[in-house]
């Protein structure tokens, strides 16, 4: 009378653990996927270790209950020995799953000081930044005054020369050597001036770098060369999918390459090992194209709203400051930087280089070479792996 009621618990018993099971593995891959997207995120850490354990529990939970059910049925020492292994199992996983909680709201305490402490870093560098905004602009302003002092320093003499000399010659026109002697004086403090206008127009002039025309494949070449053992030694796949004409622009290389550079790193950075970064080189009627696209980790749409934001950073000891120089290169060349980027999905960065961009007068003295002839249209083949 009690016994078929009790087969009947023991095997709902059993149904019910192996749904636990099932759950706690969906749950696992779930939280596996979540943590391959941010592995730097301490909360799907945290489940992520939960759910394993979880998962270990449910199957030494079941083996216990099963090799009590059988015990009492078959009286087998060794059914008696394996419930106590697998219960004494079930006592440890209690003790591992409470560590792990315990630990992990440990490290979120950490975690939010950490925050907490980086935003005070924010706003004490948005505050300095500001303050030697101030300051330059304080020393701008002083700056120019001693320059309008040493102009006007500089001029007075020669002006009261040429003035008196002008009002004895007005007054006695008649005798030619004093006349000729007064204009001679005359014209060498008017020299004097020329001069002195000559050396603040030379100070005022702009620097700025020297923008020759030349070959982007090439210099997207050179720089891949320099970063090949970083993505061999994290076993990333490189693809490449470059013009297959010259891409003649008009460009300073050192800053290209900078930004290239950061690109480039940024896109290794966040790929996992395995991912895949794919570099394209392409134009059309206006602009030459640059595309670097990465199978990272991606960002959210908050954070791409932020990307070029002055110390805004989602790496753990950024400055903040490495997208904030590429978007200035950018424009440096009178070109355009886009980003877009999907959770989990990776990150695509596109420049747009005009092909013909305004210069300032000076910038460039080197006669330009002529223009390649303009292609079909890119080439059709696939992206060379490497």
């Amino acid at each position: 009378m009690i016994t078929i009621p009790f087969v009947f618990l023991v095997i709902f018993e059993v149904f019910l653990a192996i749904i636990v099971i099932v759950l706690g593995h969906r749950a696992l891959s779930i939280s596996a996927k979540s943590l391959a997207q941010d592995p730097e995120n301490p909360f799907w850490l945290f489940l992520n270790w939960l759910t394993v354990v979880f998962v270990i529990f449910a199957y030494t939970h079941l083996a216990s209950f099963i090799t009590f059910s059988l015990g009492k049925y078959v009286h087998v020492p060794a059914l008696a020995v394996a419930h106590g292994i697998f219960g004494g199992l079930d006592a440890v996983t209690y003790v591992v799953i409470a560590a792990i909680i315990l630990f992990f709201h440990r490290i979120q305490r950490i975690y939010r000081h950490m925050e907490s402490d980086h935003r005070h870093l924010e706003e004490t560098s948005k505050e300095i930044l500001a303050l030697s905004r101030e300051m330059e602009s304080c020393v701008t302003e002083r700056t120019m005054k001693e320059m309008a002092l040493g102009i006007a320093h500089g001029i007075r003499n020669p002006l009261f020369v040429i003035g008196g000399l002008s009002h004895r010659l007005a007054k006695n026109p008649n005798d030619p050597q004093a006349t000729r002697d007064h204009a001679e004086t005359i014209a060498k403090e008017a020299q004097h001036i020329e001069q002195l206008v000559e050396r603040f127009e030379t100070l005022g002039k702009r620097k700025a770098p020297l923008f020759i025309q030349g070959d982007l494949n090439l210099l997207v070449k050179s720089g891949l060369d320099l970063l090949r053992p970083e993505l061999k030694s994290k076993k990333i796949t490189l693809l490449t999918d470059l013009y297959d004409c010259a891409l003649l622009v008009r460009h300073d290389e050192q800053l290209l390459r900078v930004a290239l550079a950061h690109l480039l790193r940024n896109a290794i950075e966040a790929t996992a090992p395995g991912g895949t970064v794919l570099v394209r080189t392409a134009r059309d009627r206006e602009h030459t194209i640059l595309t670097i696209k990465d199978t990272g980790r991606g960002m959210s749409p908050e954070m791409v709203d932020k990307i070029f934001i002055p110390y805004y950073t989602t790496k753990i000891g950024g400055t903040g400051l490495g997208m904030v120089l590429v978007r200035q290169i950018v424009a440096d060349h009178r070109g355009e930087i886009s980003l877009e980027s999907k959770l989990g999905r990776g990150t695509t960065v596109t420049i747009k280089l005009p092909h013909r961009f305004a210069e300032y007068p000076g910038v460039s003295e080197a006669p330009a070479p002529p223009e390649a002839p303009p292609s079909s249209g890119p080439s059709s083949g696939p992206p060379s792996r490497e």
